[in-house]
């Protein structure tokens, strides 16, 4: 492919990215399904782009995709809010990523006949729902703001929960390690955890205090940028999480007013809103051409991951009922929109950006599970446009009935 077309065909890229992301804040129809549709156009069906040449970078596609949408999500995180919701949301994101994770497993391990550890492993990366698809989402929605919260709180959660868990599994995979596999996976999620998140305070709390000697500088959004990539660096080198340091790093400059004060700092500072709409837009960019990557990269030899995704797309929906109902367990607010928090299960970016680390690792069925998640993403963001519409419908009768009684 040459320069100009090359041009051409990123430019019109970003511009169906732009006009998805339109028609999603206004129909309510995701535009993951727009760019995994275009990326099957340029990609397996046209053949405009090579797949070997994509797949050879889905290493540093994959990681860069990770660490700019969760710091974006972190700095447009309220700490106040998630302080305050945290315990009910954490509950639900640990219950609905348990459930999903382990009943993924026993259905790969009876039915398919696979290694249990695998079963976790793919349970792991689809796992989570995505804070990209249901935090729009639930705008365009006539919900509770306590159920706005929690679901906004839970996704976010589970993006990092499943990018850790993943990571975890994956390395034991990879090293071929002796003894105790268990421990050695639970050993690598807690030290993962625990050096990411020191990593990301630290660094948060000594980069407000460089962002306000820079206060209105050029080229500060920019630079915030390269640190928060430079902190996932260091930190998987360290042996952390690089994931939870970008979060929190982001959480702590997204809410440098609350802390500095917390912390008795002087001349407290936090993130501009033109640093957040300018990183919001880094993350739109990101977002819109891993999309469009996924889908030009598709490989399905046969019908056999496509069935898979989709039985495993009915079975997280039937698991997140349960785990919706044992979270919100004596709270009448969150019962009236039970049903509507049970179809919030599209999977996204992290099960898309997880599936990648697997090619990337040369884990010996990476193929087959990309192929599989695919399929899980388009399913359960089907299931949760179709459940929208249902319940939006359903409203609408309730309402004309309530009307033609008064």
């Amino acid at each position: 492919m040459d320069v100009a077309s090359l041009f051409i065909l990123v430019s019109i890229i970003v511009i169906i990215g732009f006009l998805g992301s339109y028609l999603f804040r206004k129909t309510g129809i995701p535009d993951i399904l727009i760019l995994i549709l275009l990326g099957a156009l340029v990609g397996p069906i046209l053949n405009i782009v090579e797949r070997s040449a994509l797949v050879s970078v889905a290493p540093i596609f994959a990681a860069l995709a990770i660490a700019v949408i969760l710091f974006d999500g972190g700095l447009n995180l309220n700490l106040y809010t998630v302080l305050k919701e945290s315990p009910r949301a954490i509950l639900l994101a640990f219950l609905g990523f348990l459930f999903s994770m382990i009943s993924t497993s026993l259905f790969t391990y009876f039915i398919l006949g696979w290694d249990f550890l695998q079963g976790l492993l793919l349970g792991s990366i689809i796992g989570g729902t995505s804070s990209a698809i249901v935090i729009p989402l639930i705008n365009r929605v006539s919900v509770s703001q306590k159920a706005s919260t929690l679901l906004s709180l839970e996704s976010t959660f589970t993006d990092a929960i499943c990018i850790v868990f993943t990571i975890a599994f994956l390395q034991f995979f990879t090293t071929n390690p002796t003894g105790d596999g268990f421990n050695i996976i639970v050993k690598g999620i807690v030290s993962g955890f625990s050096i990411g998140i020191v990593i990301g305070f630290i660094s948060g709390i000594a980069w407000l205090k460089v962002l306000n000697r820079f206060i209105d500088e050029p080229y500060e959004d920019i630079l915030t940028v390269c640190i928060a990539l430079l902190l996932f660096g260091l930190s998987e080198q360290v042996g952390g999480n690089g994931a939870i340091t970008t979060l929190i790093f982001g959480l702590i400059l997204g809410n440098g007013v609350k802390i500095s004060e917390t912390l008795y700092i002087s001349h407290p500072i936090e993130a501009s809103r033109i640093m957040k709409k300018f990183h919001s837009e880094i993350s739109f960019v990101i977002r819109t051409f891993f999309f469009t990557y996924m889908g030009a990269i598709l490989l399905f030899h046969n019908l056999s991951p496509v069935l898979i995704g989709i039985a495993l797309s009915f079975i997280l929906l039937f698991i997140r009922y349960i785990a919706i109902w044992l979270s919100i367990i004596k709270d009448p607010i969150l019962e009236i929109d039970r049903n509507l928090m049970t179809i919030m299960l599209p999977r996204g970016l992290a099960a898309a950006v997880l599936s990648q680390l697997l090619v990337a690792s040369g884990f010996s069925n990476a193929e087959l599970f990309q192929d599989i998640v695919l399929t899980v993403i388009i399913s359960t963001v089907i299931i949760c446009s179709f459940g929208i519409y249902l319940i939006k419908e359903n409203s609408k009768k309730i309402k004309w009935i309530q009307d033609s009684k008064i």
